[in-house]
């Protein structure tokens, strides 16, 4: 045989036996080398690229409503296979799938249904291998640590997964323990934003893959910090203790760690499951939990737990809600929520000038630097539509879908988003998401006046339905607190 045809041979089989090598899982059934991770997401990439093509000439010999037909049966085919292929690389992919899963109008209906298991399901890691990070994070055998622990997961997620348990002293919990290896293969996920991008983009043609990169590059440090979420998980629970409709679990420091995170048991209703039993007022009571618990958390105490998705949320037949996954808060500084508040109330009051002066203060507009007036105007008039009027607003799926020409990246290039007012973007998409699917419909206008004009001090949303709220409740005056120690 001929020397070149050798190591021909000699090269294509290196080349096998590295992607191999890059295609193996770790104890935890993740692939956590780049190699592997590029490979798995760029087959999946290529897959529905093909795919595309196919029902593109398929469309071409079709009519309209076939092509519509051909359209979402594409969509469905490639969601199916990404919440497979996501759910077992766990990371930032599956994050992603996540956000997608109920961004309005990235995906049509029966795709975003395919993905909703990457909300709290994903394929588990072994109890053996739980329990084993569990012995090495808290330094002593299972046995001796709890009464019980339940080998089966209620949820895997995107960077961990949760098993019940029981205290030695009775008490029920529940245990987030993180995968080994997640960290290596977020770290790598990371490094590759550009095809990250052109993954999302690929996948999913509505969503804005570079915004959703950067929410997960900003978001994912903290959430792989367990001590971390802790200490914010206590001061939410500190800042929202005695509210009969906000309900914080409270957390064991002294069996948790930087992998493993024990809180209180919370049984109740998943928010799919809400949706289905639900009456109009228990839905509008929902949202109004909601509203004071996101908007009182940002413009009283200027932080927010960053991930508002429907998984995140448990529902009582009281009204009570639970809020879990405090990996991500954002903690906002006084100015910017002042200048935030500013800008807001001159779009209520239509007073352009001070709409301008406001841009400014935020560094929406950059100093010396020209600006489309007109086009800055109708992208705040659009967020502020819930409340810029006084009557009653409904969060319509027309609404909603309006979003994709908003967040048109041609037109945010007009635009210098600092990091705060992206992040805040993301927040209002995701829970103006929520709010649809629970039929909200208020004067927000009067609600939000609370935050717009906060020396009017008035009352949260909750009192129109509860009138057994404590005075700090009630109160509209700031109260900031002070993010807690990283180490």
């Amino acid at each position: 045989m001929e020397p070149w045809l050798w190591i021909s041979m000699g090269l294509i089989v290196a080349f096998l036996l590295i992607l191999a090598l890059s295609l193996r899982t770790n104890r935890a059934d993740i692939t956590t080398r780049m190699g592997g991770r590029m490979s798995r997401m760029g087959g999946l990439a290529f897959r529905a690229a093909l795919r595309r093509v196919k029902y593109a000439l398929r469309q071409a010999v079709s009519n309209r409503q076939r092509r519509k037909e051909l359209k979402n049966e594409y969509t469905l085919k490639t969601a199916e296979e990404a919440a497979q292929v996501m759910g077992q690389m766990k990371g930032v992919f599956m994050k992603i799938g996540q956000i997608v899963s109920f961004a309005h109008d990235a995906i049509g209906d029966d795709a975003q249904q395919a993905l909703r298991s990457l909300q709290q399901s994903a394929p588990p890691m072994s109890f053996e291998l739980a329990r084993t990070v569990i012995e090495k994070e808290l330094g002593q055998p299972l046995d001796a640590l709890f009464d019980d622990v339940d080998d089966v997961p209620l949820a895997a997620a995107s960077i961990g997964q949760v098993h019940r348990a029981r205290l030695k002293s009775g008490e029920e919990v529940v245990l987030k323990i993180q995968y080994p290896g997640v960290d290596e293969a977020i770290s790598n996920d990371l490094r590759f934003a550009g095809g990250l991008i052109a993954m999302i983009d690929a996948i999913y043609p509505n969503a804005d893959g570079k915004a959703v990169v950067a929410e997960l590059k900003e978001r994912l440090e903290d959430e792989l910090n367990y001590e971390l979420e802790l200490k914010n998980q206590q001061l939410f629970a500190e800042l929202w203790d005695g509210h009969p409709l906000v309900h914080i679990p409270k957390v064991y420091p002294e069996f948790s760690s930087r992998r493993v995170l024990c809180q209180e048991y919370v049984s109740g209703l998943s928010f799919y499951d809400f949706l289905e039993v639900a009456t109009e007022a228990e839905k509008q009571t929902a949202v109004f939990v909601l509203n004071d618990f996101v908007f009182d958390s940002m413009h009283r105490y200027h932080l927010f737990n960053g991930d508002p998705h429907p998984g995140n949320y448990i529902f009582h037949p009281d009204g009570q809600v639970t809020f879990l996954d405090f990996g991500c808060v954002k903690f906002f500084e006084s100015d910017f929520i002042g200048h935030l508040q500013g800008l807001n109330r001159a779009i209520v009051e239509d007073d352009l000038e001070r709409f301008e002066h406001y841009v400014r203060e935020l560094a929406i507009v950059l100093p010396g630097r020209p600006y489309d007036q007109e086009f800055l105007w109708s992208f705040f008039q659009y967020h502020a539509a819930p409340f810029a009027t006084d009557e009653v607003f409904t969060f319509s799926p027309e609404y909603l879908a309006q979003a994709r020409d908003v967040m048109n990246p041609k037109d945010l290039r007009k635009l210098n988003l600092p990091p705060d007012l992206i992040f805040f973007n993301r927040i209002t998409f995701g829970l103006n998401a929520i709010f649809q699917q629970l039929g909200a419909s208020a004067n927000f206008h009067q609600l939000y006046r609370r935050y717009t004009f906060p020396t009017e001090n008035g009352g949260p949303a909750v009192a129109l339905v509860r009138h057994d709220l404590q005075e700090r409740f009630i109160s509209a005056k700031p109260a900031p607190v002070p993010r807690p120690n990283r180490s």
